[in-house]
């Protein structure tokens, strides 16, 4: 079972929503949702999920983000579905127990009592909180590599990625998690860079997933060009390691068109292609 940690963004969860949309995602794929945007897609794509009758989780105590006011939290208690809760508090002390703990900080988790807990924990793998939780867990990865600038990707053009779904049964784990095509720290904006690049993963021939960073060049006039070029060089590696994803086929309908599709549909087609290809996977 893969549980996508999903922060909800606006082109993230465009991505989910036409994965729905097109019956691309496995019911074996169960997102996390920690909501950060009061938004029509946002309450959109919920409505989807309980339309689809498709298996998430929305956190009701997001840690960012504008649902951090009374109301806000009020809101999302009212939300029909399973709950995740970030341990921010000893758990005993919760009166409203969630259907799925989330472990980030380990200083309130080890404050607790797991004795009696039955619930999934979703959880990094630190020997300390590992001995001392209860519950079956699940195995939280980060293994996207952010870096502050998108030229110092240059140094390593393809990196490996996850073997999660191979190994996380073998490892004790009930499912497994990752961030997508994003790291754990939250940002609300990311930073202007003279080069496009997109952060494509792809299956290896022994069905590991690995991630190619692809560039254009600082010196192209425009946006629409420096996507030209990037989409230049994914279909040369599509040509290797084909993915053939609703994500890929978003890219090239727009490169055919000759047209660039703005940086939040880019976004949008890379976390479309790493959820479509976990979804074959598993």
């Amino acid at each position: 079972m893969y549980f996508p940690y999903i922060r909800g963004k606006q082109f993230d969860l465009l991505a989910l929503k036409a994965l729905l949309e097109q019956d691309r995602l496995s019911e074996a794929i169960q997102p996390i949702i920690e909501p950060v945007k009061q938004s029509k897609t946002f309450w959109t794509t919920i409505d989807l999920f309980q339309k689809k009758q498709h298996p998430f989780y929305l956190i009701r105590n997001p840690q960012a983000g504008a649902f951090l006011t009374a109301e806000g939290l009020s809101e999302l208690r009212n939300v029909a579905g399973p709950k995740a809760m970030i341990v921010d508090r000893p758990i005993e002390t919760v009166e409203e127990k969630p259907d799925l703990w989330i472990v980030h900080q380990s200083d309130q988790a080890l404050a607790s009592d797991w004795r009696e807990n039955t619930l999934p924990v979703l959880v990094g793998k630190e020997f300390r909180l590992l001995n001392k939780i209860n519950g079956p867990k699940l195995l939280m990865e980060d293994p996207f590599t952010r870096l502050p600038k998108n030229s110092f990707y240059t140094e390593c053009l393809d990196e490996g990625f996850s073997n999660a779904h191979h190994s996380y049964q073998k490892l004790g784990y009930a499912g497994f998690s990752d961030f997508s095509v994003d790291s754990k720290i939250y940002y609300e904006h990311s930073y202007p860079s003279k080069r496009l690049v997109l952060h494509w993963i792809y299956p290896t021939a022994e069905q590991d997933l690995r991630i190619v960073h692809l560039f254009s060049e600082e010196e192209l006039p425009s946006q629409k060009e420096k996507f030209f070029e990037v989409m230049e060089a994914l279909l040369q590696h599509e040509e290797e390691y084909p993915t053939q994803t609703a994500g890929l086929q978003l890219l090239v309908a727009a490169y055919q068109q000759r047209s660039f599709p703005g940086m939040g549909v880019i976004r949008k087609a890379a976390v479309m292609n790493h959820l479509e290809l976990v979804s074959r996977l598993i």
